[in-house]
């Protein structure tokens, strides 16, 4: 048995990409244009104050990415542009160069390299270039944010950083919602929410993301790292700070309505207690059993809505999948229709339903990245997430004895990952930048939880 776990542990560290010629050839490629660029900064810093600004932030380039989370989090729905992630990802660029770190830089995972691969594909056949070559920028910015992080956020310090700017951005981003719940107050929505079945609940809150559903999300991806920061932080203020965030952001995220949040809330619940303690997992379901009957009326007649076959939303769903099913028979296996939602979105016209309108996505994320990029780019996407979850629990009982702290970590993000992708069953999760933007930093943090120096 010891074998098979060392022969399967060795599998898992075997990285095709970090070995490849192809890898090495890019390599040689990207250091003779940074040499040229690191020239050009060097010489701008002595004729500019930004650039000599900018050199002397790259030693804090980890506090720099911190912050990015914070605003990336806090900036209001009707004020946020792509072009903010953008110009962070330019500037941490920049600080990176200026860095000049000696430490070999982390290679990507041979799946996640693949599924950029069938990202790039998909944009050159796309049956509109034009729309997906956009969504390629964002995707580009997202993966270049991803590089950046795991070969900066090196030690238990720095990791700890970014889970308290995650707990002050959640923070403001429930305070936020509060502020809507109880001063500015929301509008019932009717496009949101069937009436003539949850007839008490009012406006579904939504605080900066624009959306009660993608507010879920956001807690998804967020609130179990908190946990892990407010268990294993060593700075008692922080601790209380998580602590209060926790508690605020549970009471917002009852107030977006969103059921399909609510249920993948609970598996988040689930896995992190699993990996945790599993003697707890009793209690877990009878804290679930018993927070039920003292929840607000409206939150429980909304929560039982999912068994409701007459629900509109359900139905229109319905139909949704339905087309969304006879698209992919004619675009998953020949590479997808193309990348980007707005492409998925004319294509789907000639596929809809007469009982639908305007679709803006099909409120599947697997059902859609099928549609958009093909069966292999959705295969290696799950490959890549299955790889990075099995380098980690192969080692648990390692992780567990020698750096217990990180290990919470890792449950954390496991467990927001895991929430997220259930979720996405119910919705197509990635339709916002900053989401997409904050799973993959779920992933760059367990990712940099497997080379932390302590």
């Amino acid at each position: 048995m010891t074998k098979f776990f060392d022969l399967l542990r060795f599998n898992l560290d075997y990285n095709a990409w970090d070995e490849s010629l192809i890898r090495k050839l890019l390599l040689r490629i990207r250091l003779f244009f940074e040499n040229i660029f690191v020239k050009i900064l060097d010489f701008l810093k002595e004729k500019s104050f930004l650039f000599g600004l900018l050199e002397s932030l790259s030693g804090h380039i980890n506090i720099i990415i911190a912050l990015s989370l914070i605003f990336i989090s806090i900036v209001p729905f009707n004020l946020w542009s792509n072009l903010y992630l953008y110009l962070i990802v330019f500037i941490l660029w920049i600080l990176n160069l200026y860095r000049k770190d000696d430490k070999k830089r982390l290679a990507f995972d041979d799946f996640l390299v693949l599924f950029i691969l069938t990202i790039g594909l998909s944009t050159v056949f796309s049956i509109y270039p034009r729309l997906s070559l956009k969504y390629t920028v964002n995707y580009f910015s997202i993966f270049l944010f991803y590089a950046i992080f795991i070969n900066n956020i090196r030690t238990r310090k720095d990791l700890f950083q970014i889970l308290t700017a995650l707990t002050v951005a959640t923070l403001l981003v429930s305070f936020f919602g509060l502020l809507q719940k109880f001063v500015i107050g929301v509008s019932v929505d009717l496009s949101q929410t069937d009436t003539s079945i949850s007839q008490e609940l009012s406006g579904r809150i939504y605080s900066t993301m624009g959306n009660p559903n993608v507010l879920g999300e956001y807690y998804l991806l967020t609130v179990p790292l908190i946990v892990a920061n407010f268990l294993k932080n060593e700075n008692k203020y922080i601790k209380i700070l998580s602590a209060l965030t926790i508690l605020i952001s549970m009471f917002v995220l009852l107030t977006t309505g969103s059921r399909s949040a609510w249920a993948s809330f609970a598996i988040c619940v689930f896995v992190f207690t699993l990996l945790y303690n599993p003697r707890l997992l009793p209690v877990f379901f009878m804290m679930g059993l018993i927070l039920f009957f003292f929840l607000p009326g409206n939150i429980q007649i909304r929560l039982m809505s999912i068994f409701n076959k007459s629900d509109s939303s359900i139905n229109y769903r319905k139909y949704i999948y339905e087309s969304a099913n006879i698209m992919k028979k004619n675009f998953a296996k020949l590479g997808g229709v193309g990348l980007g939602n707005e492409v998925f979105q004319a294509a789907f016209e000639n596929y809809k339903a007469p009982q639908l309108t305007k679709v803006a996505h099909c409120h599947n994320l697997y059902l859609q990245l099928l549609i958009e990029i093909g069966a292999f780019g959705l295969f290696f996407l799950i490959g890549h997430i299955i790889k990075l979850f099995s380098k980690i629990l192969i080692n648990f009982k390692e992780f567990r004895e020698k750096n217990p702290s990180i290990s919470l970590v890792q449950y954390g993000g496991i467990a927001a990952i895991c929430g997220f992708m259930v979720m996405s069953f119910a919705d197509y999760t990635w339709f916002y930048l900053r989401i997409v933007s904050l799973f993959f930093i779920n992933l760059a943090i367990l990712k940099a939880s497997l080379n932390i120096e302590n």
